[in-house]
């Protein structure tokens, strides 16, 4: 992607005395909003040498203590935004270099417009402020409507041959259910002390049933898309298991496969009022190496709600589709 639409510039800002200086500055979107968890990292040309931040809630990074020199900077967020390159950036030993970041959208493939409004809805919500709410026993209550997740750590993946793409569309393609890791614009739980029902608003069937009562996954069970899910409590974590998966749909969005033997648990947890963190792990020896564990993040949406989806009214992807030959 080009650098033309960056209003970029490095902005000595103080004088002062120190063996190595200051970068900073501010992450934001293309509408001006702060981009938080963008992930930077400055790489001295002349040693080769590279450090890392992070951006904050409001979008400020700092890097401190930067030896004397000129850095190649690399810009890259999670919230589908365009990566950003940006060579000679100065810091010196004099004072604090003040660089200010505006990335671009990232352009999504398929039909013009299609799954963008999620992206960007998720991009620029700000989530609410407050307290971890609790149900009357005392458990987190995970209760609401969460905007679409982001991923925060996606892991490293080691495939085996039965789990690489084979050339197939997407199920959903198709009006079949959508891959295990799937990412809704809208995600709702309705929670209650031995049930918890988790809603979609992008899918079919568009809803999964997560059991609190204790009971035990059943046996002899005809395997499904999505599997049976059990929940407990270990402390302010929700851990869920889930097992009984079929072996037709993918995994995941690139294309990757499952078998009946894959199992996932999922851990979830409610910082504050207005994110909700899940991590999960997979495990399949079919098709994983190794257990493959990612994280996602995502924000409460209290003006949004799930709404009526069906597939087969004018589904228009099939033309649109493209083989993944991955």
């Amino acid at each position: 992607m080009g650098r033309r639409g960056f209003a970029l510039s490095v902005v000595l800002l103080t004088a002062q005395t120190a063996a190595a200086g200051e970068l900073k500055g501010i992450v934001t979107a293309p509408d001006g909003l702060p981009v938080p968890l963008a992930e930077l990292i400055a790489k001295n040309t002349a040693t080769g040498k590279t450090a890392k931040a992070i951006s904050t809630s409001t979008g400020a990074y700092s890097f401190g203590n930067l030896p004397a020199g000129t850095y190649d900077l690399a810009v890259t967020s999670i919230r589908y935004l365009a990566p950003l390159n940006k060579a000679g950036v100065t810091v010196d030993a004099t004072g604090t270099a003040k660089f200010d970041v505006k990335l671009g959208y990232l352009p999504m493939g398929g039909v013009p417009g299609e799954g963008q409004d999620a992206a960007l809805s998720s991009l620029r919500r700000v989530a609410p402020k407050g307290k971890t709410p609790r149900t009357p026993d005392g458990h987190v209550d995970f209760s609401g409507v969460w905007s679409w997740p982001v991923t925060i750590d996606k892991g490293n993946p080691e495939w085996l041959p039965a789990g690489l793409p084979n050339g197939s569309l997407t199920p959903a393609t198709y009006c079949l259910p959508h891959a295990v890791l799937w990412y809704n614009q809208f995600i709702k739980f309705v929670q209650t002390p031995k049930l918890m029902i988790e809603l979609y608003d992008d899918d079919e069937p568009a809803y999964r049933q997560i059991y609190l009562d204790g009971r035990a996954h059943p046996k002899n069970e005809d395997p499904t898309w999505y599997g049976h899910s059990v929940g407990h409590w270990e402390g302010d974590t929700l851990v869920i298991d889930r097992v009984g998966f079929n072996a037709i749909g993918w995994l995941d969005g690139d294309g990757h496969h499952n078998t009946e033997a894959l199992h996932v648990v999922e851990r979830l947890r409610r910082p504050d009022y207005g994110h909700l963190e899940v991590s999960m792990t997979f495990e399949d020896p079919v098709v994983l190496k190794a257990p493959w564990t990612i994280t996602r993040l995502s924000i409460l949406a209290p003006e949004e709600d799930v709404k009526e989806y069906a597939c087969n009214e004018n589904n228009v992807d099939p033309p649109h589709m493209v083989v993944n030959k991955k």
